[in-house]
């Protein structure tokens, strides 16, 4: 293996476990000011505008029924996921009394 293949590598680890370890926090931080499902929808476009910048080309598929399963991979994979972990910080009681105190503070 080439050893710039081997430096790209570890440098695009290392940025998706960076992006990734932040999703977290943020969500718990875009909850005081949106609901889980526009923080869904944001993450979402930002995603596909950086995939568009990676590989700025269509993905054709071979059949419909291989389109159905990468929808409801996605489906039932990512967006299930972001949402139930948006939802979860939304209803726990950490995270009301957090955003009292947020907007308390505020005032």
């Amino acid at each position: 293996m080439n050893e710039q293949n081997h430096l790209y590598g570890h440098l695009a680890a290392g940025f998706s476990i960076f992006v990734w370890g932040t999703t977290f926090i943020s969500t718990k931080v875009l909850l005081g000011a949106f609901t889980p499902l526009e923080i869904l929808f944001f993450r979402f476009l930002i995603g596909y505008a950086a995939l568009w910048l990676a590989c700025p080309r269509l993905f054709r598929t071979k059949s419909k029924k291989q389109e159905c399963l990468f929808a409801a991979s996605g489906i039932c994979g990512v967006t299930l996921y972001f949402l139930m972990v948006s939802e979860s910080k939304a209803r726990s009681k950490d995270f009301r009394l957090w955003r009292k105190k947020q907007g308390s503070a505020q005032n």
